[in-house]
């Protein structure tokens, strides 16, 4: 298995030794990872910080102007509280939606959004693509009544944006009380030559926790006034009007999981969960046998029932487990990272307990496949593996430091004492 995790990292770059370079990497990488869905705060962040070295957010702008990806956005089934978050995202090629967010009526989801949500989406289905300024002046809503509602919508993945800034907007914004969103401007009937006296007025506080952080304009990350790019609804058919056959969707799903992982089996299917039966995807798979594209055998240990690979994946396989683990670099990547096959539903007796850290912002740093620590809370809790030295520990903590940082060249950032398995 540590094998197959080291092939995986390679194959998706996030081994040092194979990783890429500037917008042109990012490209690539978001190809590679269409249809996932993932945490949102983790996109740029973890995963294409981890491949894609000295990574800047303008490159992803870059990427999604282009018009070739959408984003769309979702929210945690298990999520508590009356108020739907946007807590997930996944990227696809325009044309491709059915492949991964289904063609199913939205009845149930649009019966669950407030009034403004309904407004506001009525508004884009009638006028099309449109502003946050254009919203504002057909619903008559206030500008942060319109940021709730296309907030809400994102998060019910009923809206998209076709730039990464509104996404990043959206991914920040803390939702507002009802009440507070919808009030009318209080100064609307003073005149226009009012000025306020020094008296007192005695007023309801709002709940400050629930109104977004203040940021100066002129700093970096500041909000900006309105939200820019233009809003429009999430095509879920995908597929250009056209009606496409089950087992098109499942040979469609195969290669971007061979492309994914190099090699194919149903965990991947239990993980990523997509429209199509697992069965299905596995007769397509068997097709792409018998024309010689792939091939199928016992190639993982660990791994349950038949697996299909290309055969550079095969053969990068073998190159590996002939390879001697002295002087592989240590990699960190987030737990929920794609290219982390240890968070792969796994039937397996004896896994190893570092492998799977507990908790939201867990991270691995791993050796030729193999966990050498653990780290829960990012950095709040940290296991390390009993087979490293105090030198390699040292290197690990080191490479840790930096994915925290962000930074290519930071500095060593003190972390918390690594304790052992106990």
């Amino acid at each position: 298995l540590p094998v197959y995790a080291e092939l995986v990292q390679r194959w998706q770059r996030v081994d040092p030794r194979d990783s890429l370079q500037g917008a042109d990497g990012v490209a690539n990488v978001m190809r590679q990872l269409y249809g996932l869905s993932r945490p949102a705060k983790s996109w740029e962040r973890d995963y294409l910080r981890s491949r894609v070295p000295g990574y800047d957010p303008a490159w992803l702008s870059q990427f999604l102007a282009s018009g070739e990806a959408v984003w769309v956005g979702e929210t945690n089934s298990d999520a508590t509280g009356d108020t739907a978050m946007l807590s997930r995202l996944r990227f696809f090629g325009r044309g491709t939606g059915s492949l991964w967010i289904g063609d199913e009526p939205l009845n149930e989801i649009e019966d669950r959004l407030s009034e403004n949500a309904q407004m506001v989406r009525a508004k884009i289905a009638e006028e099309g693509a449109s502003f946050t300024l254009d919203l504002e002046a057909v619903t008559g809503f206030t500008p942060l009544a319109i940021k709730e509602a296309l907030r809400e919508l994102a998060a019910a993945g009923i809206v998209t944006n076709d730039t990464a800034e509104a996404m990043r907007e959206v991914i920040r914004w803390r939702p507002l009380d009802t009440g507070i969103a919808n009030a009318p401007d209080p100064t609307r009937w003073l005149p226009a030559d009012y000025r306020p006296s020094n008296r007192h007025v005695v007023q309801r506080r709002p709940n400050l926790r629930r109104i977004p952080k203040w940021r100066r304009p002129d700093r970096p990350g500041a909000v900006p006034s309105n939200w820019g790019g233009r809003w429009s609804l999430v095509h879920r058919l995908g597929t250009l009007g056209r009606t496409v056959v089950v087992e098109e969707r499942a040979a469609q799903i195969a290669r971007y999981w061979l492309d994914r992982y190099g090699i194919v089996s149903r965990e991947l299917w239990r993980r990523e969960r997509p429209r199509v039966a697992w069965r299905i995807i596995y007769h397509e798979l068997k097709r792409m046998e018998f024309r010689g594209e792939v091939r199928r055998g016992y190639f993982v240990k660990g791994l349950a029932g038949s697996q299909f690979a290309t055969n550079a994946a095969v053969e990068q396989l073998r190159s590996i487990a002939e390879e001697s683990e002295n002087g592989k670099p240590f990699i960190a990547l987030a737990a929920s990272d794609p290219a982390n096959i240890y968070n792969l539903p796994l039937d397996l007796v004896d896994r190893d307990p570092l492998s799977r850290p507990r908790g939201t912002g867990g991270l691995i740093v791993t050796r030729g496949g193999r966990v050498a620590i653990s780290v829960e809370g990012r950095g709040k809790r940290i296991a390390v593996a009993d087979w490293l030295e105090k030198d390699d520990v040292i290197r690990a903590k080191e490479v840790l430091a930096l994915h925290l940082r962000g930074e290519k060249n930071a500095r060593y950032l003190m972390l918390p004492e690594i304790g052992g398995r106990g």
